[in-house]
């Protein structure tokens, strides 16, 4: 009997570098045995922060998650510089006089904030080149909703990481890999989003052209909707988390087009992501979904690992670390 295939899955790294560099760990050691890894999308982080040098001398100030830090001397402010980005966001140098421009200016946060997206990936992609040629695990990623369309020249130029966003790859000896970076519609209007009809119009036409429907791995962003994958706070129209009797009110908000994809092509897996706060494992149909869920902004890497055979899913086991 052919030994199973080992996949890893997990998603939402968000520009973590304590995260990344724990995936990227995890994957050289081989510390899971596995065979190759997926990453279903949100790359990238969400804010830019600025470490601002006082007026007085060489104190420099920021304030991260609430709180203000200060640096005193060129290590303290590397210190600094780590710790933003380990909680996935970005640090920019910047006088008094630089930063009042920047909040007179839109124009100059997004230039910067863009700069630096870019350049913490093209790190990230060369760091994954040097610490896993050879070891024989592919990675295959793609970008989420969050993730603006300027990296993706950056990723296409990476020579070890393999962006499958709206491609079909062979994934094992008996499965395809189809992915869709894509998400529904959110309050938020992030970069890449599709109604739901044009949604699972395009992720249909990319399962119609796979050798076996049911011999797929389907990885998609957005979990399936209803599917317990996809619990998240539900909002006003202010964008506020909304209560009832003092208790937060949560309800489904994932794509009813992925779930109509699931529910029509019946693959072995689905991979998703997005909902940071539901991971866990969930059946449609004869379908296993897993969202492995997020808490990068802590540098704790979240992840599946799934046994596939000929025979569909053998084993799921959730990890952390």
């Amino acid at each position: 009997m052919a030994k199973p295939f080992r996949l890893y899955v997990c998603s939402d790294i968000h520009a973590s570098e304590r995260t990344w560099r724990k995936f990227l760990n995890a994957m050289k050691a081989n510390v899971y045995k596995v065979d190759a890894a997926v990453i279903a999308g949100d790359l990238t982080g969400k804010a830019l922060i600025a470490v601002v040098k006082g007026g007085g001398g060489d104190v420099w100030e920021a304030t991260v998650l609430g709180q203000r830090r200060e640096a005193r001397d060129e290590a303290e402010l590397q210190a600094l510089e780590r710790s933003i980005a380990d909680v996935g966001y970005y640090a920019v140098r910047v006088t008094e006089a630089e930063r009042a421009a920047m909040e007179a200016d839109p124009a100059l946060v997004k230039a910067a904030f863009h700069e630096r997206i870019n350049a913490r990936l093209k790190e990230w992609i060369d760091l994954a080149a040097e610490r896993l040629e050879g070891s024989g695990v592919p990675v295959y990623v793609m970008p989420g909703n969050d993730d603006d369309f300027e990296i993706d020249p950056v990723l296409a130029a990476s020579t070890y990481l393999q962006d499958v966003n709206e491609r079909v790859v062979d994934l094992t000896p008996w499965h395809q890999l189809v992915s869709m970076g894509w998400s529904s519609p959110t309050p938020w209007s992030t970069p890449r989003e599709l109604p739901e009809e044009e949604f699972l119009d395009r992720l249909s036409g990319l399962m119609n052209g796979v050798r076996d429907p049911r011999k797929t791995v389907m990885m998609t962003h957005v979990p399936p909707h209803d599917s317990g994958l996809d619990t998240a706070p539900l909002l006003s129209p202010d964008l506020r988390p909304t209560a009832s009797a003092g208790d937060l009110l949560r309800g489904p908000v994932g794509s009813t087009g992925v779930r109509a994809a699931i529910e029509r092509f019946k693959p072995v897996l689905g991979a998703h992501g997005h909902i940071h706060e539901s991971g866990g494992e969930r059946k449609i149909g004869e379908t296993v979904c897993v969202n492995a869920g997020s808490e990068s902004s802590m540098g704790i890497l979240r992840g599946y690992l799934i046994d596939l055979s000929a025979n569909g899913v053998e084993r799921t086991l959730r990890v952390e670390g």
